[in-house]
């Protein structure tokens, strides 16, 4: 009888551990996260006291911590093999600070915009593992990849960044590269001097898989500093990002496959956006934009013309090329990355960088392109928080003078007519970048502008009548942008300063008046600049006698008025007495001009 007792009670009891054993399984099963790109055997999660542990292989590190709370087993303790979210980190809309008063917050918020150019009070409040959306097409999900794709290295550059971004940028990583593609990521410090980028980071990122600080021992900029992430690199594809992103759904394969095609393919991912203001994270919309470029030497995003779309586009998911990068995220063979030069290591903190990467990979036999299956999000700032020791203008024109002198050839002319006065600045020694040009056999600008970006508009002298300032004689007041740019609103005048930039402006043979490339037009009594069409509402007449610039649709002139420095232009009826309708180009085609 006591045997039947003892193994009625065995059978319970071994019941009993059959029952919860499942339960918990099924509880854990039921945490899996959608979003998640590790592998099953990528992530190990241990509980128990180490003789009869509980061993559940998983893709969300926080079951762990939910099982152990629930079930209470005892000596519980968690082993993350692998990659995984902060397990400590804050939920949406959790607030640390519950208890702080309105002008409080808002003081917070108004600090978080000055120093990082962002809301930081809202960052600091949003998970740091927190799903997002999955935003590339859903064809993109059944295309097939190499099995054996090469592993990578992420290099993220931070300087003074905010704890919450740049920590949300590591995670979305570790989360959404399959572990057996990730080398490492390599924050590189570019100098901070925030208490928390110092040894709080180093202990938080020492509990993280395959994240390392490389630090940099004095202020050294961007190029500088991914080239010293570069120097310690293990991986054979180098990915390039800025610390406030958040890497998206399956984002690297899609890279790594164009890169294993052919080494020389620079990619990048198409960039979502995530909210400055709210962290919200926000699709892009259309994905087939491609980098482009205006004269002076300033990134821009444009629609894909037709020629490429005919050339590269088979459905949403095909990869296309594209002038230009916007520089901050891409992804390049690591061998590639030094056989074409790396970066110009002259090149100080910030500015141009971009655009000497992308003409030099295009002139030298590469291929740029945009690869729309790979999403990564990214805020773009309110402005800019990055100090430049040395001036922001003296610096980013020095940057873009050491692209000029190398790679644009006799179109370096044009850059030197919208910033007259950069003819004197300094911009360092160029010889060694030269002989690079020269031992990769690169093409010429000319190559580039009529193979890989014929779109662009070319304000040779072939094109131009006048080009320059345009001068109010009788007060040395110019035409002036007021920084209006193709905004929609006035533009005026200001007291000459013979430097280009907001009053440089071109005449051409079209009879538009043209700044890089947008266009002065009237809408009712005042002058804006828009987008250049070659509408009949964009045509002016001219000419170095009449100095008047008479609108030739209305009939009217460019009017000064009562205009002071700062003040708008007008259009007002033709008066060739008048001193406020008298213009003059900074210089003239005059053999062209006789024959307009």
């Amino acid at each position: 009888m006591a045997r039947r007792r003892c193994s009625r009670l065995a059978c319970l009891v071994v019941l009993v551990c059959v029952f919860w054993l499942g339960a918990v399984l099924l509880f854990v099963r039921s945490l899996k996260k959608k979003d998640s790109h590790l592998e099953e055997t990528g992530v190990l999660f241990v509980a128990g006291n180490g003789d009869g542990q509980l061993r559940i292989k998983n893709d969300v590190p926080r079951a762990v911590r939910l099982l152990n709370q629930s079930w209470n087993i005892p000596a519980a303790k968690a082993l993350l093999v692998h990659a995984g979210p902060d397990m400590k980190a804050p939920k949406w809309d959790h607030d640390p600070q519950p208890d702080l008063s309105a002008e409080e917050r808002d003081k917070l918020t108004k600090e978080g915009y000055k120093n990082y150019g962002f809301n930081k009070f809202k960052s600091d409040r949003v998970a740091l593992d927190r799903d997002i959306p999955s935003t590339r097409h859903p064809k993109c999900e059944s295309r097939p990849y190499p099995g054996d794709l090469p592993k990578c290295s992420v290099i993220v550059i931070f300087r003074n960044e905010a704890w919450s971004a740049l920590l949300r940028s590591v995670i979305s990583l570790l989360r959404r590269t399959p572990a057996e593609l990730l080398e490492e990521v390599l924050l590189v410090d570019d100098f901070s001097d925030k208490p928390h980028l110092g040894k709080p980071l180093d202990e938080y990122v020492a509990k993280l898989p395959n994240v390392h600080v490389v630090r940099q021992e004095r202020r050294m900029g961007l190029t500088r500093s991914r080239m010293a992430g570069a120097a310690v690199a293990k991986g054979d594809v180098l990915v390039f990002l800025d610390c406030h992103i958040e890497a998206n759904v399956g984002w690297y394969e899609p890279l790594a496959a164009r890169i294993k095609a052919d080494k020389r393919n620079v990619v990048c991912p198409v960039i979502d956006i995530i909210n400055q203001d709210n962290f919200q994270y926000q699709s892009v919309g259309n994905a087939f934009v491609m980098g482009s470029f205006n004269w002076n030497l300033i990134f821009r995003w444009q629609p894909i013309p037709d020629r490429i779309r005919n050339l590269d586009v088979r459905d949403e998911t095909s990869e296309f090329r594209s002038p230009t990068m916007a520089g901050g995220l891409f992804a390049i063979s690591r061998q590639y990355f030094e056989e074409i030069g790396r970066y110009d290591y002259e090149m100080d903190i910030w500015g141009s960088e971009n655009l000497e990467m992308s003409f030099r990979v295009w002139q030298c036999g590469g291929r740029l392109e945009i690869v729309p299956c790979s999403r990564v999000g990214h805020v773009y700032r309110r402005q800019s928080p990055i100090s430049f020791p040395s001036g922001v203008d003296q610096t980013t024109t020095r940057n873009a003078l050491r692209l000029v002198e190398v790679w644009l050839d006799e179109y370096k002319e044009i850059y030197y007519r919208l910033r007259p006065d950069a003819k004197k600045r300094e911009y360092g020694d160029v010889t060694e970048r030269k002989e690079l040009r020269k031992r990769l056999q690169c093409k010429s600008m000319k190559w580039y502008l009529d193979t890989v970006y014929p779109e662009l508009y070319v304000p040779d002298r072939k094109r131009m009548l006048a080009w320059g300032d345009i001068r109010n004689e009788p007060t040395g007041l110019c035409v002036d942008t007021l920084g209006k740019n193709d905004g929609g609103e006035p533009i005026g005048v200001y007291q000459c300063h013979g430097m280009g930039s907001n009053q440089a402006f071109w005449y051409t043979k079209s009879q538009t008046l043209r700044r890089v490339d947008s266009c002065i037009v009237p809408r009712g009594n005042d002058v804006i600049l828009t987008y250049c069409n070659d509408d009949a509402a964009q045509k002016w007449e001219h000419t170095e006698a009449s100095k008047t610039i008479r609108h030739r649709a209305l009939g009217q002139c460019l009017d000064r008025g009562q205009a002071t420095s700062g003040g708008h232009l007008k259009l007002a009826p033709c008066n060739v007495a008048s001193p406020s309708q008298l213009w003059h180009f900074g210089e003239y085609n005059k053999e062209d001009l006789a024959k307009a």
